[in-house]
């Protein structure tokens, strides 16, 4: 199960965002596109997860940024826009 989700459309087709902080045995966290491994890190804390994460959706910007201190909080950015949870 993945910590955060979030939806984003481009020309009619949905696209998912997942994060999974790595709060697991393997103690790695990833980023999702529509299933698709796209990074991973070590985790070496409890919520330790990179500042900012640039990638692409569809072939447009979307960045990944750390916001919060003592609880893990990523803000989805895509194309410049604050993008809400789903």
């Amino acid at each position: 199960m993945m910590d955060r989700t979030w939806s984003v459309e481009i020309e009619g087709k949905k696209h998912r965002i997942e994060v999974d902080y790595g709060r697991n045995n393997s103690w790695i966290g990833k980023l999702m596109v529509d299933g698709d491994e796209v990074q991973t890190w070590k985790n070496s804390q409890w919520l330790d997860v990179p500042k900012e994460i640039a990638f692409e959706v569809g072939g447009k910007p979307a960045v990944l940024r750390e916001k919060g201190l003592f609880t893990a909080r990523i803000n989805l950015f895509f194309e410049g826009k604050l993008i809400k949870e789903a």
